[in-house]
């Protein structure tokens, strides 16, 4: 599979707390192209409104690296190392991110998510269709009948999260995993720093005019900052 992977640290932020896997690569700066037959492919989003967002979310992507399977219970364990590590400086205390992606193997894939970066596939060519369901306080409040689609404009705490790695407590830790049969279509991976400020048409258009290409990439990311995105911003396309 032919990999595009692009994240870039938000205005006006010190650091990137986004970070890519690749295979048993990880990318926390600028744009690479580059083919794996199998592995990992996932975008990590520390959780900015706790300490250490970076360090977090470069824990866990650095640990994905080193895995040659994904179940529930290796990245429980995973999350454990993160809360204990969490303890061990104030700076560290609470630090979180979010997870997201895909194991690749033999043509099949499992699909994890955790917190609200997102996994697509473009079907036809044309059409996104979201894989992951956001762990967010709008989804919870929408799911539980306390929110209506219609009171969702004026909601402000969309981009709260539910789930996560860390955070410390290890009941935020709730994963969801599934296998996927074959991948033929192309993937799509984001952070909320793209797709909080891109529609799926937006996003669709862009890729409509450019390709699954470097400039699609770019141009999503330039496109969010115009529509106000000053968070980390992180895309992964994947085709075959």
């Amino acid at each position: 599979m032919k990999i595009i992977a692009a994240t870039q640290k938000g205005i006006n932020k010190t650091e990137n707390e986004d970070c890519i896997v690749v295979g048993k690569s990880v990318l926390a700066a600028g744009i690479q192209s580059s083919e794996i037959e199998s592995g990992f492919l996932a975008i990590a989003d520390g959780v900015g409104g706790n300490n250490a967002g970076a360090v977090a979310s470069h824990f866990v992507a650095n640990k994905i690296c080193t895995l040659t399977e994904i179940t529930v219970e290796i990245l429980h364990t995973i999350n454990a190392e993160l809360l204990a590590l969490s303890m061990e400086k104030t700076e560290y205390n609470g630090m979180a991110t979010t997870l997201s992606g895909m194991l690749l193997n033999c043509g099949k894939a499992c699909l994890f998510s955790i917190g609200n970066t997102r996994v697509y596939l473009l079907r036809g060519g044309k059409y996104l269709k979201q894989l992951t369901i956001d762990d967010t306080i709008l989804n919870y409040l929408l799911e539980t009948g306390q929110l209506t689609p219609e009171g969702t404009e004026g909601f402000d705490r969309k981009n709260e999260i539910t789930a996560c790695f860390g955070g410390g407590r290890a009941d935020l830790f709730k994963i969801k995993l599934s296998d996927m049969e074959s991948i033929t279509c192309p993937i799509l991976l984001t952070s909320d720093g793209i797709h909080d400020f891109l529609s799926i048409d937006q996003m669709e258009n862009i890729m409509g005019e450019y390709g699954l290409t470097e400039i699609a990439c770019e141009k999503m990311i330039s496109k969010a900052r115009e529509m106000g995105s000053h968070d980390d911003a992180s895309i992964v396309l994947g085709y075959v």
